[in-house]
């Protein structure tokens, strides 16, 4: 029975059965934070996260693509952030009730640079960026806010150069930008506390409206030419 078991094992192991799919990962990489202490000494909010779901663990050149001459709805954020753990159910509720098949995702927790101010408020990097970020800063410009630092005195500092704040969700349709949402409803002021109800339907709601700009063949950006 013994001999049995692991011959099956082999075999599960042999044709790829056993292999985490990328939902699993994204379900497993988001619920293993729920409940647990964030650096900011607040608790992280639970997610309840379907396996069968339609994310894509991306890479930077593959979003890049997209923008440029191609047609999904991209996902940018990370687990360990608290917005982005507040979007997540309803951007996939959303894709649920709309048939998207796709969700390609990015994690930019490790790829962005980081940058701060020093005693004498000169900007200076406190970790690099890892390859490809900047292109897909280039990539996403048009919709990409300044990175603006804040000294001990209140001062802003715009650091020259554009920022991926997340989450953002963006939604291409033949390589151009119909729609984009950042962060997640203007009536939630802490990450820290889930939405409620009305605030989840809104975003919901947010994410259905720009998919169908995305799967919808009839609809045309506003270069016609591009239908």
């Amino acid at each position: 029975m013994k001999k049995l078991l692991v011959l099956f094992i082999t075999l599960l192991v042999a044709t790829g059965c056993g292999k985490e799919t990328d939902g699993e990962k994204f379900k497993r990489e988001y619920e293993k934070l729920n409940g647990e202490i964030a650096a900011s000494g607040e608790e992280y909010l639970t997610v309840d996260i379907n396996k069968n779901n339609v994310i894509k663990y991306s890479m930077v050149d593959e979003i890049i693509a997209i923008v440029q001459d191609g047609t999904g709805v991209i996902y940018l954020g990370y687990p360990e952030c608290p917005w982005c753990r507040n979007v997540v159910e309803p951007l996939l509720e959303a894709a649920d009730s709309t048939a998207l098949e796709t969700i390609y995702y990015l994690n930019m927790r490790d790829i962005r640079d980081r940058l701060s101010l020093d005693s004498d408020g000169n900007v200076v990097v406190e970790v690099e960026e890892k390859e490809g970020y900047y292109d897909l800063v280039e990539a996403l410009s048009a919709i990409l806010d300044d990175y603006i630092l804040t000294s001990t005195s209140g001062e802003t500092i715009n650091t020259g150069k554009k920022r991926i704040y997340v989450p953002i969700v963006i939604f291409v349709k033949n390589g151009d930008i119909v729609s984009y949402h950042a962060d997640t409803v203007a009536t939630q002021i802490d990450p820290y506390v889930e939405l409620t109800e009305e605030e989840n339907n809104e975003l919901v709601n947010i994410y259905k409206e720009a998919i169908m700009k995305v799967i919808d063949l009839n609809y045309c950006s506003e270069d016609e030419e591009r239908c």
